[in-house]
């Protein structure tokens, strides 16, 4: 049998997340970078925890209202409330996002929830997700976790048509 052992110094954790996080719909990056910003919302990785919140996907699904009364449980689970509010979001999508967010915590080390949120922004940052509307647009490539996302040359051509007019 052949064994694979991922390297994880390839690809950093914030990238790693933002990659994820760059793949997804508007609103779910927007969703996630509310995430961010919500404080009385704890957050855990590697764990569903009880369904309830902490993982980053029920406290998204709590910043969209679907949170439910825990003395009558809600027959869907967590994974289907979180498509139910994001119809535009796959199950592939979601699958892609809770990997990169259990991989990235394990890789950066991030057991607590300062350094979950840090991460997360570091994250959302690389994707170029503003983290509010407060806040300026993230600059990709600062932080300690946040490498800069490949250049792209169309990217480039219009800084440059739009600094020169032509």
């Amino acid at each position: 049998m052949r064994r694979t052992v991922r390297v994880f110094a390839a690809v950093g954790p914030a990238e790693r997340l933002g990659t994820a996080i760059a793949s997804l719909p508007a609103p779910v990056r927007r969703t996630l970078a509310q995430v961010a910003h919500r404080t009385d919302l704890r957050l855990v990785a590697g764990s569903w925890e009880d369904g309830g919140g902490g993982c980053l996907v029920a406290n998204a699904v709590a910043c969209v209202g679907l949170t439910h009364d825990p003395r009558t449980p809600d027959p869907r689970t967590l994974d289907l409330r979180m498509l139910d509010a994001f119809p535009q979001m796959s199950s592939r999508d979601l699958n892609t996002l809770i990997v990169a967010w259990d991989e990235a915590t394990a890789q950066a080390r991030a057991t607590d929830d300062p350094a979950m949120r840090e991460l997360l922004r570091s994250g959302l940052a690389w994707a170029g997700e503003p983290l509010s509307s407060q806040d300026p647009p993230a600059v990709p490539g600062q932080g300690s976790l946040a490498p800069a996302p490949p250049d792209d040359d169309a990217g480039a051509d219009a800084a440059v048509v739009a600094a020169t007019g032509v």
